[in-house]
């Protein structure tokens, strides 16, 4: 496989690069992301679903169905006694080391080793992928799932229709690592038609059929135990469908937005920026000179690329304008997979009789993300983090666009963004805004177990029953902060709110940032 991947002497050094650099990257940040404890509620599902994986079911049954790979690799550390948040710290930091090797092979298949390594660095040190490395969220490992399935497809395409069979194979992981990463499949049919046409020849059938195969089995394998623990549920279709339409979320949530542009608008941000608050969900602000420095080297590379590129006006062009169009008249307006079909087809007008079908493939590959996250009012800035192996890759295509252009040493900007990027990657955490909200979660369960050993056996009221449950055990009762007459006439010992209320049968006995923990007078 090393001589299909292209593999030389230069590539095993700036490999064992990556994996040292990755494993030191990933050690470093599970012990800050264990500083400030969990800032992501979806975590304490995970957790809690691999805890089910064990037998122990604290109200799983109707959320099992999310992430079956993160979770029952999870469990594997949890049936060997280590039951700590930790472990999923360890799982979705190991993948985030596979997906940096997988990608620099990838970008290999494009650009020399120096820039291959660069582009690689760039992308594991950007700001927002440091913001939810290791810390037990999906997206990261769903982008690393991402990059081998592409990777395996291009080679299945371009060189050995065997790896058809490992593309379907990583498909199939993927997809119950993350649902979304099926946004990635448009863009890679795209290049299929691009470089094979509509039709599908004999030889390759053979390992398309042979890979679905595999690939029904192994989701029969993940999916039937999922099933039988959900009590028969199972939805995950019903969320894809969801994201589909566009479904609206409620003004309450912190990530609610009707800002179409959110995503564009703050890719500055996301590359490199110097003030990080967790709030509800992560916010970065004020971008750095780094993150301008990119956006100029991207914008005045691609305005070089496309001056080297030009071609004369055709009538292919005109049809392909037709469908952006349209696209535009349909975003927001239909559904995001009406849009997003507008839009290859376009694309694939554009690209079809141009040698640049690899730029093509990677626009293809942005717009798939972009347009799918862009329907939705709830926008995290972790959405978008499938889109930038692709965006990196325009990063790349401008430097070495560059360099054809000015006489200087071609490994001078690599090497210098590959020092800047690796300081930005353990320099990030000082732009956190110091907090104890998150780590209050686990000092307030703490301070219960400790000073209430027999704390199995009473009943706790909740704010949030994700965390607790995770904490203290499935006798919790939830209810809201601000149903104090509810709180007031519970049977509960303890009451734990995240903020501070007036209650008649309760005093409260310990406050850590905005958790109040209130036991039962009367």
């Amino acid at each position: 496989m090393f001589e299909e991947f292209n593999i030389r002497q230069k590539d095993k050094y700036c490999l064992l690069f990556i994996l040292i650099f990755s494993v030191i990257l990933v050690g470093y940040y599970i012990n800050f992301n264990n500083s400030i404890g969990v800032y992501c509620s979806d975590v304490y599902v995970y957790l809690l679903n691999a805890l089910y994986y064990t037998g122990i079911n604290l109200r799983s049954t109707s959320t099992i169905y999310l992430s079956p790979v993160i979770c029952r690799l999870t469990s594997i550390f949890f049936y060997f006694g280590f039951v700590n948040k930790q472990a999923i710290y360890i799982v979705t930091g190991a993948f985030a080391i596979f997906g940096n090797l997988g990608l620099y092979l990838l970008f290999k298949r494009y650009f020399n080793e120096i820039l291959s390594l660069a582009g690689t660095i760039i992308y594991c040190s950007l700001t927002l992928y440091l913001t939810w490395l290791a810390n037990g969220t999906l997206d990261i490992p769903a982008v690393s799932m991402i990059i081998w399935i592409v990777l395996f497809s291009l080679m299945a395409i371009d060189d050995n229709p065997k790896y058809y069979q490992h593309a379907i194979l990583f498909l199939v992981l993927g997809i119950f690592t993350r649902y979304t990463i099926l946004l990635v499949v448009p863009a890679l049919i795209l290049y299929y038609v691009y470089k094979k046409g509509f039709r599908i020849d004999r030889k390759e059938l053979k390992y398309i059929l042979r890979g679905i195969a595999i690939g029904l089995i192994l989701a029969a394998i993940i999916m039937i135990p999922v099933i039988i623990m959900g009590n028969g549920q199972f939805d995950a279709g019903s969320q894809i469908s969801s994201g589909m339409i566009g479904a609206q979320g409620t003004q309450s949530d912190p990530a609610y937005t009707e800002d179409t542009g959110y995503y564009i608008a703050n890719l500055p941000n996301f590359i490199s920026n110097s003030h990080t608050v967790i709030d509800g969900n992560p916010t970065l602000d004020n971008p750095t000179p780094l993150a301008w420095g990119i956006i100029g080297i991207l914008i005045l590379g691609m305005c070089l690329w496309i001056y080297d590129n030009k071609q004369k006006p055709q009538k292919k062009d005109i049809i392909a304008l037709v469908f952006f169009i349209l696209a535009i008249v349909s975003f927001t307006r239909v559904s995001s997979v009406i849009t997003t079909i507008l839009v290859l087809i376009g694309i694939y007008f554009m690209g079809r009789d141009s040698k640049n079908k690899n730029e093509y493939f990677m626009l293809a590959w942005i717009f798939s993300n972009i347009i799918f996250y862009s329907y939705f009012t709830i926008k995290v800035n972790r959405y978008f983090l499938p889109a930038f192996p692709a965006i990196v890759y325009f990063i790349l295509l401008s430097i070495e666009t560059i360099n054809n252009h000015v006489k200087i040493n071609k490994n001078i900007i690599p090497i210098i963004l590959i020092a800047l990027f690796i300081i930005q990657a353990f320099a990030f955490t000082y732009t956190f805004e110091e907090t104890n909200k998150f780590k209050a979660i686990e000092e307030i369960a703490d301070y219960i177990i400790v000073n209430h050993p027999d704390y199995e056996n009473i009943k706790i009221g909740v704010y949030n029953v994700r965390a607790y449950n995770w904490w203290l055990g499935e006798n919790l009762l939830p209810i809201k902060s601000s149903d104090t007459g509810i709180i007031d006439s519970s049977n509960a010992t303890y009451y734990i709110s995240n903020k501070a209320i007036n209650l008649t049968n309760y005093t409260m006995i310990k406050n850590i940032d905005t958790i109040y923990l209130y036991e039962k007078s009367v």
